[in-house]
C-alpha cells in the first residue's frame, strides 16, 4: 500500500465509487442505507461493487436519502445554476420532510 504525504484523491469517475461516497458522507452503514431505501443489504453492496448496474429509481433514492446531488451521483457531473442563483434547490419539491407543530397551553 502506497501512502501519500498529501493524501490521494479518490477517483470518482465510477458510479460504485460515488455510491460509496455518498453513503460514508452520509454516516450511513450498507444496511443502514438499505433500511432508509426499502431495499436489500445486498442490493447497496452490489452497487457499491460494480457487480450491479442500479436502476435508476435506485440511485435517486440514493441520492435523497444520503443528501446528494442526483444528476453528480448518476454521472459525475453537476449542473451549473445560474448567476442569480435559479436551480440551486435544497430539495426537490415534494420530498419536503414532515413537520410538526407544538401545541402548547397557557397556564392559567
Amino acid at each position: 500500500m502506497t501512502i501519500h504525504v498529501a493524501g490521494a484523491v479518490p477517483d470518482l469517475n465510477t458510479l460504485p465509487i460515488r455510491l460509496r461516497v455518498s453513503r460514508d458522507y452520509a454516516g450511513l452503514t450498507q444496511t443502514e442505507l438499505a433500511d432508509r431505501m426499502g431495499v436489500s443489504r445486498q442490493t447497496i453492496a452490489n452497487a457499491e461493487t460494480g457487480a450491479r448496474q442500479p436502476r435508476k429509481v435506485v440511485v435517486t433514492s440514493w441520492a435523497f436519502a444520503c443528501g446528494v446531488d442526483a444528476e453528480w451521483l448518476r454521472t459525475g457531473e453537476t449542473r451549473n445554476p445560474s448567476p442569480d442563483g435559479e436551480g440551486l434547490e435544497a430539495r426537490h419539491e415534494g420530498f419536503e420532510p414532515p413537520t410538526f407543530c407544538l401545541v402548547t397551553s397557557a397556564a392559567a
